[in-house]
């Protein structure tokens, strides 16, 4: 007999970053918990990704504190979170020490399960968190970031797969951020997978080229385990396929979910409110399904965030240039799957590229740093001349980036003595330096909630002109490639 289908519910962390900027906050959650609790899901996604910037940058909540308030009213099911592996939930490399108190922190709080991945699946730059997870006792589900190009195969998802099994991971993610995976590929994938890795399969996909569920039931068929879904309110468009829609699809077949229409339409009724009131200003028309992902691979969130960069400079007529050159320097860079942090990275210098009327006249440093190695190794070949004008005569790195990091814990902690008052304080600065500080200047303070009353209303404009310089710098928080990844899809 057939295992009925789990599902792995996104509206407390992925569906609200990929529709509204990462804009809920615990208040909006608290409510619901109880009615989520009882629905009988796998696990509840609820932290990680970009929640934690969200919280200490626009929200003046502490994201440690949240999964406590999520823990308490949520016994019956498991918590679970994204992490970026060696990257945690910054856009930079942290030391070993530092992954490994991060994970212990959110152990203790209560996460149970890790999703773990790397942007570029070096899968050398989420050994350390596998670990760490693994030291803490929690579940430790190794990802791979699904895209496609000609050196992306299933025979490399497969060699990707039984690594991740080596590792130790005790759950295995194929991770579709941009809605590229067709119900065939899916079904051809999931099939292989389980011929050679006895581990549960996951299946991540978001829904922007509106193909996601259909892809789902293709891949029911063909042996995964567990799916992940937004209740329908917070669903579709570039977020993950309606939890409701799901439910039903699959009603009759061995595997169906089991779950209640019901009790779901409950929580969906309950999230339709607030998304409507609180997370309205948030939303925007780049979020609809989009074919066109299919043919760039640009994530809706990435498609939002360059559409916004843009307008602010009047240049908006210049977005499909920029989708083209996104695609031109893909290729050139090696095919990088367009995630966190490489699809800042790419989406950044394509911009650049097309606002100077002249590609690579500025090579940006982020852009250095992954030709450099100092990401991962790049996927496939990068271009020898692209790499000559950025490097010079300096060699990329070739061990893991990591591994020329000296332990920072203790350097990070004497930095930020004046203000921390426990080793959560002083992860929260370690994430983000310049925004945590002032977050725990107003934790200290009593005044958190100015952040959220200064942002609550609108959504901040991240790009700004800079006319000191020969030409447009985008800046945003004083980092090039730092692109408002709180609406990024992933």
């Amino acid at each position: 007999m057939a295992k009925k289908l789990q599902i792995t519910e996104t509206a407390l962390r992925d569906a609200h970053q990929s529709l509204f900027a990462t804009r809920m906050g615990i208040e909006d959650m608290l409510p619901i918990l109880p009615k989520l609790d009882k629905i009988g899901y796998f696990s509840l996604e609820m932290w990680g990704g970009a929640t934690f910037d969200s919280c200490v940058r626009f929200l003046g909540e502490d994201p440690w504190e949240r999964i406590t308030k999520i823990k308490e009213k949520t016994p019956n099911t498991k918590l679970q979170m994204l992490l970026r592996g060696q990257n945690l939930l910054g856009y930079k490399h942290y030391s070993d020490d530092i992954v490994d108190i991060f994970v212990k922190l959110a152990a203790q709080r209560g996460i149970d399960i890790f999703r773990i991945f790397d942007a570029l699946n070096d899968l050398r730059n989420i050994e350390s968190s596998v670990k760490a997870v693994k030291k803490y006792g929690k579940t430790a589900e190794g990802a791979i970031s699904f895209t496609t190009s000609p050196i992306h195969t299933i025979e490399k998802y497969i060699e990707n797969a039984k690594q991740l099994e080596n590792m130790g991971c005790d759950i295995l993610c194929i991770k579709d951020m941009a809605g590229l995976l067709s119900p065939k590929e899916a079904y051809d994938l999931i099939s292989e997978i389980k011929r050679n890795v006895s581990l549960p399969v996951h299946l991540h996909c978001h829904y922007t080229s509106g193909m996601a569920t259909s892809t789902y039931l293709k891949a029911a068929e063909a042996g995964v385990d567990i799916v992940d879904c937004a209740i329908s309110s917070l669903g579709f468009r570039t977020s993950q396929p309606g939890t409701e829609s799901v439910v039903a699809s699959l009603r009759g077949f061995p595997f169906e979910t089991g779950l209640n229409l019901e009790k779901l339409k409950e929580v969906s009724d309950y999230f339709k409110t607030i998304a409507e009131s609180t997370l309205a200003p948030f939303g925007t028309k780049a979020t609809d399904v989009n074919i066109d992902v299919l043919i760039n691979q640009v994530p809706g969130g990435m498609i939002s965030n360059l559409a916004n960069q843009l307008k602010d400079q009047g240049k908006l007529d210049l977005l499909p240039q920029v989708l083209t050159e996104i695609a031109t320097i893909r290729k050139e860079l090696g095919y990088p799957p367009l995630v966190t942090p490489s699809s800042q990275i790419v989406g950044t210098q394509a911009t650049f590229n097309v606002l100077m009327g002249e590609r690579y006249k500025t090579i940006l440093q982020e852009t250095k740093n992954y030709l450099k190695g100092m990401y991962g190794m790049p996927p496939g070949k990068v271009d020898p001349t692209l790499l000559k004008n950025a490097l010079g005569d300096e060699k990329p790195v070739t061990c893991r980036p990591a591994d020329l990091l000296e332990p920072s814990y203790d350097k990070v902690k004497a930095e930020i003595a004046d203000l921390s008052n426990n080793e959560e304080d002083i992860m929260t600065y370690a994430m983000f330096p310049e925004v945590g500080r002032k977050f725990l200047e107003a934790k200290k303070n009593g005044t958190l909630n100015k952040i959220k009353d200064d942002n609550a209303k609108k959504i901040v404009k991240t790009v700004e002109k800079n006319l000191k310089s020969e030409y447009m710098k985008i800046k945003v928080n004083g980092n090039v490639y730092d692109i408002e990844v709180e609406k990024e899809a992933e």
